[in-house]
């Protein structure tokens, strides 16, 4: 029987390790899965300067409660209300505006820092605004029922971000990850918006566009599971290692 076990576990172990790692952007409504890696209310950024839709008070948000949009400034915490479903719009840069979307019963502490020396895009792709975005909830995230990272294009850019993405810096490789793994990507044309649902909004973040003047040789970053893959792989490792003592 131990035998027996132990063949099994080390077929499923081989099973994993010769898994295939995707190596594109899927954009169909995938599940979101984790992949580990007193401020006051103030008015949000105009439409003509974020292309985003006027604020609502009192409608009805994503979650069925009341929506509140709130402009923040990178570095500077900002609490979020619990109850509510918040919007937290930073300000504009080149292109568009980056937004933190979040919904729990508790207030929380919101920190965006900018990085203005991202790690290399994915392969094929550019940065946009040349930075990236480090979301930091300072009471963590659990207990959260909405969380999202969103870009909105300015009124008066002419870029195309239909096709764009949102992608999650894995810490353990060093690269950026643009993967179903990573949330389910949207682009909401009305808004001109990319919308990533995840359950983990503290990480590093960056948006994305295809680079139409590259041959698709160049970039750091992956398209594969990344960090939820090593993961897996080092959990099965660590268990049939403990079979073997």
């Amino acid at each position: 029987m131990y035998i027996s076990k132990l063949a099994l576990l080390a077929a499923q172990l081989s099973s994993v390790l010769a898994a295939p790692t995707r190596g594109s952007v899927v954009r169909p409504p995938f599940p979101s899965l984790s992949v580990a890696a007193g401020a006051s209310e103030t008015l949000p950024p105009t439409p003509a300067e974020t292309g985003a839709p006027a604020p609502e008070e009192g409608g009805e948000g994503e979650a069925g409660e009341n929506e509140i949009e709130q402009s923040a400034e990178f570095d500077v915490p900002i609490v979020v209300p619990g109850g509510s479903k918040v919007d937290t719009l930073y300000p504009p840069g080149q292109d568009g505006v980056f937004e933190v979307e979040i919904q729990g019963a508790d207030d929380r502490t919101l920190t965006v820092t900018q990085n203005t020396s991202p790690a290399p895009p994915p392969a094929g792709f550019v940065t946009l605004e040349g930075s990236s975005f480090i979301v930091n909830l300072a009471e963590g995230t659990d207990g959260l029922a909405l969380q999202k990272i969103d870009y909105i294009l300015n009124a008066n850019s002419t870029l195309d971000i239909s096709a764009g993405t949102i992608g999650r810096l894995c810490t353990e490789i060093g690269a950026f990850v643009i993967d179903p793994a990573v949330g389910e990507i949207e682009f909401e044309a009305e808004e001109n918006e990319l919308t990533l649902t995840v359950q983990d909004v503290n990480a590093e973040w960056a948006v994305f566009i295809p680079d139409t003047t590259a041959d698709g040789a160049t970039g750091g970053g992956a398209t594969g599971g990344g960090c939820a893959a090593t993961d897996m792989k080092q959990e099965l490792m660590d268990l049939l290692l403990r079979m073997l003592e």
